[in-house]
């Protein structure tokens, strides 16, 4: 299906991701009054992939190769598995001739110094809101950080402190590794009204030309990411920007709080249509143009509802508001 909601993401951040590591060749001497020197790496080395496994994302990683005129280390990033909440990015580098004080340009001190995994680690603030780094000093210009982004920044910083052990079990002067519990949860087995229900049906075509800008002809798909869920995507028919397109998702085993980017996030407000409860989520997943609604069928499956705009905050919601009385006159039970 078309995301709009990239195009609005591309805006706000820039990701640097291409090419692999680079080796450097010849030998190292150590620094008087410091440890091991450290010499380049392939940064995705840096965990093996039990851990990767074990702490909850996939492999393998993507390689960033080390460019110096851009300050910028080699490092490796990986992304959280599709039934992991929150979704992540970790990012893991290593640099092994560079001044850590040019790289980190004046960036506040977040923390005083933490001994974890046999070295000190400091988080230091990042450009991005949700981004938690530390940082290791290894030598003279050399360092290791670890990295985790997700939609909360206590949980990023949580997160990365379960990674740095890790990593720090492979880089010099650090302790082994502890076990790695990989995290589990019973997840409910399908079920309820929802389990035979077709999404496309809670939109009647002289209902959905009630909503402006949007296809009249809805499409269906299963769920790569939400296990057993199943949504119907209207399409927008303004453009790039402007009205998002309008989505109906089922969960026959997805509760109402569990859908991404709405778990351990309370409604802004709950919307009586109908005698039926809906929770609204402006803001969902972190981006400010898009806006879900979500409903409990039973206390094991839900329905989700979003859409958004883009362009002008104040709409973000509009078309979801508008659109929950009719669908909710045609849900299954």
């Amino acid at each position: 299906m078309r995301n709009k909601w990239q195009v609005a993401a591309a805006l706000a951040a820039v990701t640097v991701v291409t090419g692999c590591t680079v080796t450097v060749g010849g030998s190292a001497s150590p620094v008087p009054g410091q440890g091991p020197v450290v010499t380049a790496v392939d940064a995705c080395t840096l965990l093996d992939q039990a851990q990767v496994d074990a702490l909850g994302y996939r492999s393998p990683g993507r390689s960033v190769k080390e460019n110096k005129d851009r300050l910028q280390p080699p490092m490796c990033l990986w992304n959280s598995k599709d039934d992991v909440e929150p979704s992540a990015v970790l990012n893991v580098g290593v640099a092994s001739d560079m001044d850590f004080n040019e790289y980190i340009s004046g960036a506040v001190k977040k923390s005083e110094p933490q001994p974890i995994g046999g070295l000190n680690w400091t988080q230091y603030a990042s450009i991005l809101p949700d981004d938690c780094p530390f940082y290791a000093l290894l030598g003279a210009k050399s360092f290791a950080f670890v990295s985790v982004s997700t939609n909360k920044l206590d949980k990023s910083c949580e997160l990365a402190k379960q990674v740095i052990p890790q990593v720090a079990a492979h880089l010099p002067g650090g302790q082994d590794a502890p076990p790695v519990t990989a995290s589990t949860s019973a997840k409910p087995e399908p079920g309820g009204p929802l389990l035979a229900a077709d999404p496309c049906a809670t939109l009647k075509p002289d209902q959905v030309a009630q909503l402006k800008n949007i296809s009249p002809d809805g499409k269906k798909d299963n769920s790569s990411t939400v296990p057993n869920a199943s949504y119907c995507l209207w399409d927008d028919t303004d453009g790039d920007g402007g009205q998002k397109a309008f989505e109906v998702w089922f969960g026959p085993s997805t509760p109402a709080g569990e859908w991404p980017g709405v778990k351990d996030v309370a409604p802004t407000e709950t919307l009586d249509v109908g005698g039926r409860k809906w929770g609204l989520f402006p803001n969902m997943s972190g981006l400010r143009v898009t806006c879900g609604a979500t409903l409990a069928i039973t206390e094991t499956s839900s329905v989700r509802v979003v859409s958004g705009f883009i362009g002008d905050d104040t709409k973000t919601c509009d078309l979801v508001k508008q659109g929950l009385p009719l669908v909710t006159a045609n849900l299954p039970g």
